[in-house]
């Protein structure tokens, strides 16, 4: 809208004085016309019409053109798109619900505001402009008709080119706002963004019941390898850790299941059923719990104290036996 008034004052301003000289030539035949000479409605239709075409062809391009600006602007700020589900019926648009809620919204009263801004900078470009031009006006009474006339249009040329700026910049304001308000509208909230992770990577529900599953799973394995397990080493209240090791068979003694608190008294309650020996080692204990997976080999830096806790499990075999 900024852009086509400014046009549209801009275009006066470059062709003012010949569309003023081209009205003065429209009008100068009926005011010279004398109604007593014989003149006949069709010749005067035609005066009216070579006289006016030419008015009539530039205010008919300066409003195209215009209506064009308008449009090329619109075009440019939405890049072109085209949206013909806008234009369909929509009963929802008339709803009067909708109606006061949309006229009682937050949007309803930045639009007041910019509108009433709007009425405030024009007014204020108008005042100013002609405050400096008041002994011009004082002077028109005393010039002829159409020097006022040429001066007084000019004057209000100047103030639409100064009005025309003033709501470009308001114009420019108001895109970057909108631009701003439309891409927080499309942020979404912390629900959306909750269910689009539900959708997108599954309901975390689900899936910390899928994981409890899975160490279940893992845990019913681990306790079924402790059995085979050569000893047990324990803190003796918080961990416990179950390792195997045949001399023939395993290059190194072998981390088959490890535990704190509940899995550690769960290893340890297999432990006893199978008469597998549980030693007290808690150093020990922590270290091969932190630094060992299951189904690990112990590292090198470990083989001296397991070396001596297998000895001591040996002893007490040999001693037994």
């Amino acid at each position: 809208m900024a852009l086509s008034f400014l046009f549209i004052s801009v275009a006066l301003a470059l062709l003012g004085t010949h569309l003023s000289t081209l009205i003065q030539n429209a009008f100068i035949p009926f005011l010279s016309l004398d109604m007593h000479d014989d003149v006949s409605i069709y010749s005067l239709g035609e005066q009216v019409i070579q006289n006016f075409s030419r008015v009539a062809l530039i205010l008919a391009l300066l409003v195209v053109g215009s209506m064009g600006l308008g449009v090329l602007i619109g075009a440019m700020q939405t890049k072109f798109l085209v949206a013909p589900k806008a234009v369909k019926l929509d009963f929802g648009r008339i709803n009067p619900i909708q109606g006061f809620k949309r006229l009682f919204s937050l949007r309803s009263l930045f639009e007041l505001i910019k509108a009433l801004l709007k009425v405030v900078v024009v007014g204020l470009v108008g005042y100013f402009t002609l405050k400096g031009k008041l002994d011009e006006l004082l002077l028109y009474p005393m010039m002829s008709p159409i020097e006022s006339a040429a001066h007084l249009s000019k004057l209000i040329v100047d103030v639409m080119i100064k009005t025309g700026i003033a709501l470009l910049a308001l114009a420019v304001f108001d895109y970057f706002y909108q631009k701003w308000e439309y891409e927080r509208n499309l942020m979404m909230t912390k629900q959306e963004v909750k269910e689009e992770m539900k959708d997108i990577e599954g309901n975390p529900e689900v899936k910390r019941r899928q994981r409890q599953m899975m160490m279940e799973i893992l845990r019913s394995r681990m306790m079924q390898e402790v059995p085979k397990a050569t000893v047990v080493i324990t803190n003796p209240d918080h961990v416990a850790v179950a390792l195997k090791y045949e001399r023939e068979e395993d290059e190194a003694p072998i981390l088959v299941a490890k535990g704190k608190n509940q899995i550690a008294e769960a290893i340890k309650k297999v432990a006893r059923e199978y008469n597998i020996p549980i030693v007290r080692n808690p150093p020990l204990a922590w270290e091969l719990y932190n630094n060992v997976e299951i189904g690990e080999l112990i590292p090198p830096d470990l083989y001296r104290a397991v070396a001596e806790v297998l000895v001591y499990v040996y002893s007490l075999k040999e001693g037994v036996t």
